[in-house]
């Protein structure tokens, strides 16, 4: 899947995690959720934070952004030399390696951390739905696969997917934010 269609699932997973749990995640809570749900493709040198934090003209923000965009590249370099793309970071042990941390460092932040924990995991939910699956069980087993034979990154089918993903999010947001539903005079 695209970084496009990530964000979209990483948006949508927190707006159904926020339903189910009756929660009103703040407005900072969403891009949180989208960063995290990118987050599993830094074992992608090619991909939006493997690559690193594109170069601003600002030199404030790229004294801010160099460190970070220097972290990005190299954590990605390490994890494609040593285990390669979407194995570790594409599993369950990925996701419970990353929720761990989150939770002990930002149990006070509850919807931060719900945000950051259910961006990452629907991650790899999409990526489940790729033709190339993922390794749940790294390092044991085959990918798995939610539909037999994938859906193609980048096609028409994951557009639609999109698409749809896009819908129940925006439907679950008017259902979590009433002021939402007023300023659309809904």
């Amino acid at each position: 899947m695209n970084a496009t269609t990530h964000a979209v699932f990483g948006v949508a997973a927190l707006a159904g995690a926020a339903l189910a749990a009756g929660a009103d995640p703040p407005a900072y809570a969403y891009p949180a959720a989208v960063a995290a749900a990118w987050l599993p493709d830094v074992d992608n040198p090619r991909s939006t934070l493997g690559n690193g934090l594109s170069r601003s003209k600002n030199p404030v923000l790229n004294l801010v952004s160099r460190p970070l965009s220097w972290a990005l590249r190299t954590t990605s370099f390490v994890l494609v030399r040593t285990v390669g793309h979407r194995t570790l970071t594409h599993s369950l042990v990925g996701v419970l390696l990353f929720a761990l941390p989150v939770w002990l460092f930002l149990g006070d932040f509850p919807s931060l951390s719900l945000a950051l924990v259910v961006g990452y995991a629907s991650h790899v939910f999409a990526d489940a739905l790729n033709t190339r699956g993922v390794p749940l069980l790294w390092p044991l087993g085959r990918p798995f696969r939610l539909v037999p034979g994938g859906v193609r990154s980048g096609g028409a089918v994951e557009v639609a997917v999109a698409l749809a993903v896009l819908a129940f999010a925006l439907y679950a947001l008017l259902l979590i934010h009433p002021a939402l539903r007023g300023m659309l005079g809904l």
